[in-house]
């Protein structure tokens, strides 16, 4: 250590020297023990950053609490906070007298820091609170009252910190600096100067800086959530388990466990106040690393390593890999189209893609507010009697009893489609003459019985269907399903 601990000895003569020395040795006792604990425990606490300042060329810390580097802590409430930095006349610095958009063309980005000059021995170390220079105290008097008896008031002379602010363009040499914020113009056309969401400076705590707390963490936490939501639901609906043989089953159920593991291990460092950033970081690669089985490598991708000073890197990169892993799980695809009335029966509009072979289609029925057995009985031979065309054959195919479109119905919904709703689900079946129409005319269209829809009058344009039959009236409404077939 630099910083002897005094020797104090029976009935020597005591000096000013011997109590700075005392305290610069447990000064630095301190500040490397706390060093040794934890390899990153400088950065801030919290700051406050004057937006419309900077938006007016003005740098303005009203509130901060730091340590630096060298493990000086600083500060600053209101009522506390350093001078203004003029940031035009910062840039004008950097080269002969130049407009401001040419000063903003040779430096683009700033960098604020926390500035408090260094204890160097062997020259003045405070100075008067007036006084000009780099002193790294400043003298202040206070009057305080004698703790232990009360009263007895007393002017006393006490040393503060001289903090200053101080920008990237500017000499900082014999300064203990921490980067605050960094400053960019706001495009290419304008140089109104802001904060640079790119950079994030470092941190005590994430709750220090807002934009890695809630738009990174947070953001992180609830995008995790959303999808335990979702495969939670289909692993429910869908009776999904490890045994499952359907495709895609067993990666949904093993992403909801490593889901389920994510939201508990990242809901206490997202939400709790002072939770260091290496934590965070620590919790988010285990996370990458759970989720990289999903991959398209199977392996888990060259994580960057953890930089005190780079936070807004790494941690942006750990939220784009988590998403781009969540996606390698796809929601199920599907798109959906209602049928309306259309003459004496209904129709749909169909999307050329759609007749592809790659692409299945199904027919679902809403029972509304009958039965599934009452809706299976209604839609068999001998009652509603629908039968399913293009829309140029579909009305002889009806008034002929001839085969049309051949729809097979399903025990259960196919995988990719909703499961709850009232949905009963018929599969298309291609092949056929009806079918083959349907292919050529890009149409398809439906007929019933008419005397057991009562709203035919006026069902033209409508989605929904009122049956009548055996002494009660149902609402059904019918639409294509065409899901897409991967390979």
């Amino acid at each position: 250590m630099d910083n002897l601990p005094v020797h104090w000895s029976d009935g020597m003569y005591m000096r000013p020297q011997h109590f700075q020395a005392a305290d610069r040795f447990w000064t630095e006792t301190l500040q490397t023990s706390e060093k040794w604990d934890h390899e990153f425990n400088y950065g801030l606490r919290s700051i406050k950053i004057s937006e419309e300042a900077i938006a007016n060329y003005q740098v303005q810390v009203t509130a901060c609490h730091a340590r630096l580097k060298d493990g000086t802590l600083v500060s600053l409430d209101v009522g506390q906070e350093p001078d203004r930095v003029d940031l035009k006349a910062a840039i004008a610095g950097l080269t002969a007298p130049v407009s401001l958009k040419d000063a903003f063309q040779a430096e683009a980005k700033i960098r604020v820091y926390l500035a408090v000059p260094k204890l160097k021995l062997g020259r003045e170390n405070v100075g008067r609170s007036e006084q000009a220079g780099d002193h790294r105290f400043v003298t202040t008097k206070r009057s305080l009252q004698e703790e232990s008896h009360g009263g007895n008031e007393q002017d006393i002379e006490l040393r503060a910190m001289r903090v200053r602010v101080l920008l990237s363009t500017q000499n900082l040499a014999g300064y203990e600096l921490l980067p605050i914020a960094q400053i960019k113009r706001a495009g290419e056309e304008q140089a109104v100067p802001r904060l640079d969401d790119d950079y994030i400076p470092p941190l005590l705590a994430i709750d220090a800086w807002p934009p890695l707390a809630h738009d990174i963490v947070r953001a992180i936490y609830d995008i995790i959530g959303q999808k335990v939501e979702v495969l939670a639901q289909q692993v429910l609906n869908r009776g999904m388990t490890l045994g499952s043989q359907e495709p895609g089953d067993l990666e949904r159920v093993h992403m909801l466990s490593a889901l389920n593991v994510a939201t508990a291990s990242l809901g206490d460092v997202a939400f709790v106040q002072g939770v260091h950033p290496f934590l965070v970081y620590q919790t988010l690669r285990q996370i990458v690393g759970s989720l990289s089985i999903f991959h398209s490598t199977r392996r888990t991708p060259e994580i960057p390593r953890y930089d005190h000073d780079e936070l807004a890197y790494i941690f942006k990169w750990m939220k784009r890999q988590i998403e781009e892993l969540l996606r390698a799980v796809r929601d199920y695809e599907y798109e959906q189209r209602y049928f309306v009335g259309s003459g004496k029966g209904m129709q749909v509009s169909l999307e050329p893609k759609w007749l592809n072979s790659d692409w299945n289609w199904y027919v679902g029925v809403n029972r509304g507010n009958i039965s599934e057995a009452e809706c299976q009985m209604l839609l068999s031979a001998g009652n509603l009697d629908w039968k399913m065309g293009s829309s140029g054959q579909v009305d002889l195919l009806f008034k002929n009893r001839a085969p049309g479109v051949h729809l097979v119905p399903l025990p259960q919904a196919p995988r990719a489609l909703p499961a709850s709703g009232g949905w009963l689900y018929y599969e298309v079946t291609r092949g056929s003459a009806a079918w083959k129409d349907v292919q050529v005319t890009q149409t398809l269209a439906m007929r019933f019985k008419e005397e057991l829809i009562s709203n035919l009058d006026t069902l033209q344009g409508q989605r929904k269907l009122v049956v009548s039959a055996r002494g009660k009236q149902a609402v059904l409404e019918f639409a294509l399903f065409a899901v897409p077939v991967h390979k």
